[in-house]
């Protein structure tokens, strides 16, 4: 079933969370996109040829389309940058030097998109921190998934969160079909490709459980979304 992200309801806590995520991983799409293009377009002099090359890579329709209508999968409207304080040193990006360099040194948009799912599951922990809420199950699986995000993606578990005696993790950390156990100590948290076996959930699951972190607080209902 597909979710669309302006169709979410914007007053869950953690809508702007997921929203950010997927304006994120959006960008850096576009990023990709830009850089295939400039990348492979001068390979193909004719418009047709590099289409009927796109489809031969199972390229959406829409981007098909899109590529047909602009002659490049993004037109350059604006660039953002990052200026310091001082407004002496301003740091941004070119983005067609940039979108190459991204295609040459990326295995793909997995790695970066895990990175940006990694810093929303850190961000959504901070975000909770004060409201000391209780410890459930529910609290636990978050601060084991932040954990693995803070650890480059694996899980990590100290002694001190285990019971000696049973092995077990002293506190229970679940969610729907979810059971976090000490037996994962370094698997990888999110799929890394598509072809990847070895992992806890996906990027999909991790947004399904932020939209649905609030159902098991009702206090987080009440707050005002900033």
């Amino acid at each position: 079933m597909e979710h669309l992200i302006h169709q979410l309801n914007k007053e869950n806590f953690f809508y702007q969370s997921v929203a950010t995520l997927s304006f994120a991983q959006f960008g850096i799409n576009e990023i990709f996109a830009r850089g295939f293009f400039l990348k492979h377009r001068p390979k193909f002099p004719d418009d047709n040829l590099f289409i009927a090359y796109m489809t031969s890579l199972d390229f959406p329709q829409e981007v098909q389309q899109e590529v047909i209508k602009t002659r490049t999968f993004t037109p350059l409207i604006f660039v953002p940058g990052f200026r310091t304080k001082d407004q002496v040193n301003l740091y941004r990006m070119i983005p067609n030097y940039s979108a190459i360099q991204f295609v040459e040194e990326q295995r793909g948009l997995t790695t970066k998109n895990i990175e940006l799912t990694h810093m929303t599951i850190l961000s959504a922990w901070e975000k909770i921190m004060a409201f000391n809420l209780p410890e459930t199950p529910i609290s636990q699986f978050l601060r084991h998934i932040r954990n693995a995000a803070a650890h480059n993606g694996k899980f990590h578990f100290e002694n001190r969160a285990i019971d000696k005696a049973t092995c077990q993790l002293k506190q229970k950390a679940e969610w729907k079909t979810f059971v976090i156990t000490p037996s994962l100590q370094s698997q990888h948290l999110i799929a890394r490709d598509k072809n990847d076996t070895d992992f806890f959930c996906d990027q999909g699951d991790i947004v399904e459980f932020l939209l649905d972190f609030e159902n098991h607080y009702p206090i987080l209902k009440k707050q005002k979304v900033v």
